[in-house]
């Protein structure tokens, strides 16, 4: 598995639609948006970059209910509806052939509007499953909160900084999450080894300070230290 996979990020930015602020906590299916993102990173994880013989298409996945229960810990029943919220979103779309689950991923072959995403750190030294995802309980709205402020960090991460400075106003657009609940979800990622945050001198103000959000397991060797040192050279 390689260190990061190419995810379209265009569509997390896209001001008009605002997709990830649409996948709220209300109803008896709340916890199928959790499952929802968390299927859509392994799908990203194991989608082809590159035609092949099989799947000619490129962001073509193809994963059984059990694989996909044995990365993320998830219920056949919890796929199922994780799915169906990805379909009705139109982020996945469904190409299955027969008995097998194909998936293409959305805009997969847009070149201009994606992200690098975290892979092989994410998992298990044996890669059969993304540890933090076996920590959730799909019980929390922290938890749903927490999965979409991680994909627009992913999504506004600077490469050549790697790392994201964005307001809690901004992530509170693209996430649909009221301010006094973002620091939780923060807090949360952290936790879970997902995420790193530091503090920077603001651009606008040099009394101020900015967060830096840099996700963990993505370019660790690119830090304010290395980047600093190579600006220097």
């Amino acid at each position: 598995m390689k260190e990061w996979s190419r995810m379209p990020s265009y569509w997390i930015r896209d001001e008009n639609s605002l997709p990830l602020s649409k996948m709220k906590w209300t109803g008896c299916n709340k916890a199928d948006q959790i499952a929802a993102l968390m299927i859509y990173i392994v799908m990203v994880h194991h989608a082809n970059d590159e035609p092949t013989t099989k799947h000619p298409e490129v962001g073509t996945c193809e994963l059984t209910y059990t694989r996909l229960s044995d990365i993320t810990g998830l219920s056949r029943a919890k796929i199922a509806g994780g799915l169906r919220v990805l379909l009705n979103l139109e982020i996945i779309e469904d190409i299955s052939v027969g008995r097998n689950n194909i998936f293409k991923i959305t805009n997969f072959e847009n070149r201009s509007g994606w992200a690098k995403l975290p892979a092989k750190g994410l998992y298990s030294k044996d890669l059969s499953r993304i540890e933090a995802f076996h920590s959730f309980h799909l019980r929390r709205k922290n938890e749903l909160n927490a999965m979409k402020v991680y994909l627009v960090i992913l999504a506004l991460r600077s490469d050549a900084k790697n790392y994201a400075i964005v307001s809690y106003d901004k992530l509170s657009m693209y996430t649909g999450i009221h301010r006094n609940e973002l620091k939780s979800a923060i807090s949360l990622l952290i936790n879970l080894n997902l995420l790193q945050v530091d503090s920077g001198v603001s651009d606008m103000n040099e009394y101020a300070t900015v967060n830096m959000y840099r996700p963990c397991y993505l370019e660790p060797h690119k830090h304010r230290g290395t980047i600093g040192r190579k600006m220097l050279g």
